[in-house]
């Protein structure tokens, strides 16, 4: 199904949205860079947003802030910045890494010809600093600015009213976390967090909750503010869904402790660590959680051309291919690689999903890769659904990559890296506080991570493709088909080379049981996922021969992941 162009006439006021996005394998000091290379910084107040498109086909918004302090540059009472991505009508468009904004934020921004750079979110009222792991309070900021900038002149331009706030501490109302439960969850999968304590008030108010940061690893706590999010709110319990991030969301939450900060800005932290194991793209629009979902726009799925830049420099698409194929072997997603290759560099709505190289300074210095995600929104029964329409990848020309086997060298970026990394943000997964995973939000010098992780990785793709190749609601669109892994080399399936394990598993379809052949040397574990990853069963394997009973399960597609000292091998089975 083609989508149409939309007009620039439906321009639409965004009075929500989100703090900006993290790094996605950007490089240690990009926020320096940023400070170095900004043409202005101030502190202010977003108090009025629009979207519309540019001159290139692709969506931006303008935010006007009122600005409270002058930091670099020529600032005046207010100023207009731009962002990357927005909505207008029905479409959306994300640009993966990029600053975005909600009416109401306040904190200090970065910005390099008229573009947002940067934004680092400050409490009015206390001044603490969230999303940015190497500074607790806006003064600490202020002295990595004059540091950086050549100048600790700060000119004052209006005085926030919540500052004159009291933010003293009173120890009877400081929150307390006595537990956070499921202490294993999924984010932007609508999976409740219960936190039990006292302090948290009887009403929210200003109050939020914070998590450990997927898209820094986990060194800095990043805050969900009040929406759509919560559920409830008590002195003594809050429960939430787990957050992850679009254009209208950047929380991402990750594995680590967890913060309540009550509505008179007193702070308690968990003494337990609640585990993310993966997060899936959500929208917050309108005040309402809308969920993103794949479909079959191409072939069942989405069909990718490379660009002459990359296959120039690789010397075909083989390195390409494979990690096209690793993610789709793995969890069922549908991409596939085409033969065509484009003469083409820059991102459009076009109909054309891209993989390709950029041109010499076409992405900063301080980035590897971008992904552009462009999504088509409609209402279901279960509410408004942003179906993913098209994707670009491009990757940083500019960076001497590492292309084949072996360890990258000093001074040299992982290409393989790079593009599992972008592709699983094109199949809707965010970052991961995992460092040996793909998905976790930097990549260094000399460093790789060439294979899916089963938890991270494996089972959040799982829960992607599957959710969405059973959706009833499609607005239209073809429903996306999981991906024949019939001609899948076992090799790319979870980094187990082919000759390592041998067994069998049959009958496929299967009705009230399954068995499991191993070879003779092997011993290991069994688990049975249902389509949207939830953990069924699990058994250990002792003998050569197990069969598994399986007359409770109903009819549908399950995934069986058999799990030996050679690693872990998944297959999809179904039952009639």
């Amino acid at each position: 199904m083609k989508h149409q162009k939309y007009v620039i006439a439906l321009l639409v006021a965004l009075l929500f949205g989100a703090r900006s996005f993290g790094q996605c394998l950007s490089l240690p000091g990009a926020f320096d860079q940023k400070l170095e290379s900004s043409d202005r910084i101030f502190e202010g107040k977003v108090i009025a947003q629009q979207s519309f498109f540019g001159n290139d086909g692709n969506i931006y918004t303008s935010n006007q802030v009122e600005v409270y302090r002058a930091l670099k540059g020529d600032v005046g009472f207010e100023s207009s910045v731009i962002t990357e991505g927005g909505i207008v009508g029905d479409l959306m468009q994300m640009v993966t890494p990029s600053v975005t904004l909600k009416v109401g934020d306040y904190g200090v921004f970065t910005v390099s010809e008229e573009t947002t750079t940067e934004f680092i979110q400050i409490d009015e009222v206390s001044g603490s600093v969230y999303g940015n792991h190497r500074f607790s309070h806006r003064e600490a900021l202020y002295e990595n600015i004059a540091r950086h900038t050549g100048s600790n002149a700060i000119e004052l331009r209006r005085v926030s009213p919540n500052a004159f706030q009291s933010s003293e501490q009173n120890d009877r109302a400081t929150p307390s976390i006595s537990n956070a439960s499921p202490s294993l969850v999924t984010a932007g999968t609508q999976t409740i967090l219960s936190i039990q304590g006292s302090g948290f008030g009887d009403e929210q108010g200003d109050g939020h909750v914070a998590f450990s940061n997927a898209d820094d690893g986990g060194q800095s706590f990043v805050a969900l503010q009040p929406g759509p999010h919560y559920l409830s709110w008590s002195d003594s319990e809050i429960q939430l869904y787990v957050p992850s991030a679009t254009l209208y969301n950047s929380t991402v939450a990750g594995t680590g402790q967890v913060q309540v900060r009550n509505g008179q800005g007193l702070t308690g932290l968990s003494d337990q660590e609640v585990t993310v194991r993966y997060a899936k793209s959500e929208v917050v629009y309108n005040q309402n959680l809308n969920t993103t979902a794949l479909v079959g726009m191409q072939d069942g799925g989405y069909a990718f051309s490379i660009n002459q830049q990359l296959n120039a420099f690789l010397g075909g698409d083989e390195l390409v291919r494979k990690s096209f194929e690793k993610w789709a072997c793995n969890t069922g997603v549908n991409f596939m690689l085409t033969e065509n290759v484009v003469p083409i560099a820059n991102w459009a709505h076009d109909e054309i999903n891209l993989i390709g190289l950029s041109t010499p300074g076409q992405l900063p210095s301080y980035l590897l890769g971008k992904t552009i995600t462009t999504f088509s929104g409609c209402g279901t029964p279960n509410g408004l659904q942003w179906n993913l329409v098209e994707v670009d990848v491009l990757l940083n020309g500019d960076k001497n990559w590492r292309v084949g086997e072996g360890v990258p060298m000093q001074g040299q970026f992982d290409l393989e890296t790079s593009v599992l990394h972008e592709l699983g943000h094109a199949q809707l997964l965010q970052h991961n506080n995992n460092p040996e995973s793909p998905m976790y939000f930097e990549l260094t010098e000399g460093a790789s991570r060439r294979h899916l992780d089963q938890a991270t990785d494996i089972d959040g793709g799982v829960y992607i493709a599957h959710e969405s190749a059973n959706a009833t609601h499609t607005c239209g669109d073809e429903v996306h088909q999981l991906y024949d892994d019939t001609n899948c080399n076992l090799s790319l399936i979870n980094g187990i080379e082919e000759e390592e394990v041998e067994f069998s598993v049959y009958p496929n379809p299967f009705r009230n049981e399954l068995n499991i052949v191993l070879d003779s040397g092997n011993s290991g574990t069994v688990s049975i996922l249902d389509s949207q990853g939830k953990l069924l069963r699990s058994e250990i394997l002792r003998r050569t021969n197990t069969i598994v009973r399986t007359d409770k399960l109903p009819s549908g597609i399950y995934l069986l992941v058999i799990t030996t000292e050679q690693g872990r091998f998944s297959q999809k089975l179904v039952k009639n």
